[in-house]
């Protein structure tokens, strides 16, 4: 965490979804110290979830200390319109495949998030696994979409890396980009050197 600080990244993401090699307990005691530090080292604090209730979502963004929730499962809108009404910015991953797709593709999966006030996570379908797949999307398709939908908040996720984040952010125009296991080393264990290569890549 520390290294994402001090390389300049503005966000952590705590995973609690439970099939997971990325889970975190939200009852564990070394979850909220984690969810301190970030916050006292002025990151963004976002939780990720699969096919929880919002009340629950909502609990233990409210115990742990997140600052917004991000769904990846396969929620209903009401969901995100429920943490919003709450007062939770969210965050909706849109599965894509990982081919190239039509921008009427993107449009239709996404238009009522959007109508909701969530901010977009573009990444893999990954199936059952819900993220982390490793798997690029692909960016002229993204970059197609992205440029009829200027006013749209997005992040671009799908298999980023030091190795070809900067090329990603080049070819959509991405303003933000999301990783996970492109900072490993081994799986489910984020490298600190990776962590800044990654950073590095994608401010430079």
């Amino acid at each position: 965490m520390r290294a994402v600080e001090r390389s300049g990244g503005d966000a952590i993401g705590l995973n609690f979804f439970p099939n997971s090699v990325r889970y975190v307990d939200p009852q564990s005691p070394a979850t909220g110290r984690l969810s301190r530090l970030a916050n006292e080292l002025g990151l963004l604090r976002v939780g990720v979830f699969v096919n929880e209730s919002a009340e629950r979502m909502a609990a233990i963004a409210a115990t742990v200390g997140l600052d917004a929730i991000q769904l990846h499962g396969d929620e209903p809108i009401e969901s995100a319109e429920s943490l919003r009404s709450m007062g939770w910015p969210v965050l909706r991953a849109i599965k894509l495949p990982r081919g190239g797709f039509a921008a009427a593709l993107m449009q239709e999966r996404s238009a009522a998030w959007v109508a909701a006030g969530c901010h977009l996570l573009l990444d893999v379908d990954a199936g059952s696994a819900h993220g982390g797949s490793g798997k690029t999307l692909d960016w002229p398709s993204v970059a197609a979409w992205a440029q009829g939908h200027r006013s749209v908040g997005w992040t671009l996720a799908g298999g980023l890396k030091p190795e070809n984040v900067r090329r990603a952010i080049e070819a959509t125009g991405a303003v933000s980009v999301d990783t996970a296991s492109g900072v490993e080393c081994p799986r489910g264990v984020k490298d600190e050197s990776r962590i800044r290569a990654f950073i590095a890549a994608a401010t430079g």
